[in-house]
């Protein structure tokens, strides 16, 4: 993911939780490269003496220290600049691309939430759980991701517990010189398979309810079960794994107890709110109902934060056909703002650490494995110095080697632990859903006299009556344990005000369209103009026909009243006739005009 950068806010580059941390592996990265010189040069000194069988436990030993000083230093590094573009955190459900429409099943799982008006959880299975619950109520509100890791330390420390208490009552009260070293490795065997690999693979013990019954029975039946086999069994001397076994159980049961107390602390001492706005709108509309949807889109567009486009989690438009008279619809836009971290976010330091109750149990388990670690490293020096491949195993104390690499695996172990809660994030944002569902009809409008009016226009009108408008508003806060891990929503605050104001918004928007079409580009302003000219001219040359045609029509008449005149009085030479069209002149007698063929009037 790249890094997205903007000089106009710094709201989102936010302070290195890892700091702490950091410092602490800079100094186990520093001890354990100088122990693993340390130990280079003695294997160089024996190399030179030709003592080969004193200069492999140095060797392997150094490179494994180095390689692990590399390993400390190079997380640390990785961590020493932290970069949180707008990129992130991850949206709460997969995002819908700018001019696209769609949903997804988890957008519908968060306006589920908007629409109850609370959060989910997954309810407490077995009897652990139903302890721990019962223990801390409201652990049942915790994120998701703290409830998990509460589950998997307290039931790890739990077993490692019954495991340590069956191990001592077996070990003191019932074991004797003889048996001891057998108890010391059956327990030892049975800890570090059943336990402590499941631990640093980050897996629950494999501690069912039939373990527990075997090692409660192991701690009572299996100094004698020893005792009887005892003499076919080979003879042990020295040699004793209670050492380990007691470093496996004691320095687990410490990690996982800190672990718990850490995970604890992310932990309210109340419940969240779980409240979120809504606003039921009944609107009558004359326009498609598509265009609230992109009058809303233009609102949530002037409200990004610091200019920050929405997480768009659904669209769906209203499709209205103008073909069809009637129809129903259903349409919704789904937003989320920026998310912005929590005021007051800041890297701590050791003593504000120390002082605030979310983290000093977490800094706790980060100097604990500190110390491990620095333990390991000693217990490997003093295992290597003076080492000899050819000389008897009591001598080599083989011990310490075990030691060693137990407390370095605890200390990695809380290393991660630690990580994880330093990496929490706390943010705000605002999520707002509106939808519209309804019926519309489709009808035409027309305006001016079809008749009498110069100018008319007719457009197709979607109505719609009683559309139910809704508005779902809530101000959240959502965790992620990680920049790149996945978010959720842990409260919900109500935003009335604003909710109301949008609804009130979209409702006067939605009643204020109108039905009328009517030219107002410049264009249409210029030729409306140019018509008007010509219909004042056209105006013009009818009133000059008309002239015309009137003066046409005297003349006929006189003429017809001359010849009618002269054929009553007797008179031959009787004025000639003419076309009352035309004014062409006519033979007597004739029924059609032979110039414009219009049927003649008999005179009189």
């Amino acid at each position: 993911m790249s890094y997205d950068y903007s000089s106009e806010s710094k709201l989102l580059e936010l302070p290195n939780p890892y700091r702490l941390q950091n410092r602490l592996l800079w100094l186990c990265a520093v001890v354990l490269a100088l122990a693993g010189i340390t130990s280079l040069v003695w294997a160089r000194d024996a190399l030179q003496d030709q003592a080969l069988h004193h200069a492999a436990a140095p060797l392997a030993a150094g490179l494994l220290m180095l390689a692990a000083g590399i390993a400390c230093a190079a997380v640390a590094a990785r961590r020493l600049r932290f970069f949180f573009g707008r990129g992130r955190p991850h949206s709460l459900a997969p995002e819908i691309p700018p001019g696209a429409t769609g949903n997804s099943p988890r957008a519908d799982q968060i306006k589920d939430i908007l629409r109850q008006g609370g959060l989910t959880y997954p309810e407490p299975q077995g009897p652990v759980e139903g302890l721990l619950y019962h223990w801390r109520p409201n652990l049942i509100t915790a994120p998701e991701r703290v409830q998990a890791l509460a589950k998997f330390h307290v039931f790890n420390l739990l077993a490692f517990a019954v495991t340590l208490l069956s191990y001592l009552v077996s070990s003191l009260l019932f074991g004797n010189p003889l048996v001891r070293p057998w108890i010391g490795i059956l327990y030892f065997g049975f800890g570090a398979f059943f336990l402590l690999k499941p631990l640093l693979a980050r897996q629950r013990a494999r501690l069912s309810a039939l373990s527990l019954v075997l090692l409660i029975a192991a701690a009572i039946l299996a100094p004698v079960a020893i005792g009887l086999v005892s003499p076919a069994l080979p003879r042990l001397g020295e040699f004793s794994l209670g050492a380990q076994t007691l470093a496996m159980l004691v320095g687990a049961l410490a990690a996982c107890g800190l672990a718990v107390a850490a995970v604890m602390a992310q932990v309210g001492r109340e419940a969240p709110q779980t409240r979120a706005s809504v606003e039921q709108v009944r609107l009558s509309m004359n326009a498609p109902p598509a265009s609230l949807i992109d009058e809303l889109d233009r609102i949530l567009q002037s409200e990004w934060t610091e200019r920050i486009p929405n997480r768009r989690y659904a669209r769906i438009d209203p499709v209205t056909t103008a073909a069809s008279p009637s129809g129903s619809f259903a349409g919704e836009l789904f937003d989320e703002t920026q998310p912005l971290p929590v005021a007051g976010t800041k890297a701590p330091t050791f003593g504000a650490a120390f002082s605030e109750p979310r983290h000093r149990p977490v800094l706790l388990l980060d100097l604990y494995a500190t110390a491990l670690l620095l333990a390991a490293t000693v217990f490997s020096l003093s295992f290597v110095h003076g080492f000899d491949v050819l000389g008897a195993w009591r001598e080599n104390r083989y011990s310490l080697l075990g030691t060693s690499a137990i407390l370095a695996g605890l200390a990695w172990f809380c290393f991660d632990t630690a990580a994880t809660l330093w990496g929490r994030f706390d943010f705000e944002s605002v999520l707002v859903w509106v939808e519209t569902v309804g019926n519309y009809q489709t009808s035409r409008i027309g305006t001016g006299n079809a008749l009498t009016s110069q100018m008319n226009t007719q457009n197709d009108v979607v109505r719609t009556e009683s559309m139910t408008l809704r508005v779902w508003r809530a101000r959240i806060e959502s965790v992620a344990f990680g920049k790149d891990e996945p978010r959720q929503v842990t409260a919900m605050f109500s935003t009335e005000k604003e909710a109301k104001a949008l609804a009130a918004h979209l409702s006067e928007f939605g009643q204020a369209q109108s039905v009328l079409v009517a030219p107002g580009a410049e264009a249409d302003r210029a030729r409306m103009a140019a018509l008007g000219v010509g219909e004042r001219v056209l105006g013009r040359t009818t009133a000059q026909d008309a002239s015309a045609a009137s003066v046409q029509q005297e003349i006929y008449t006189a003429a017809a009243k001359s010849r009618q005149a002269a054929i009553e009085s007797g008179d031959a030479a009787a004025p000639p006739m003419f076309c009352s069209a035309c004014a062409a002149p006519v033979q007597p007698g004739a029924r059609y005009c032979s110039n414009c063929a219009a049927p003649l009037q008999p005179a009189g």
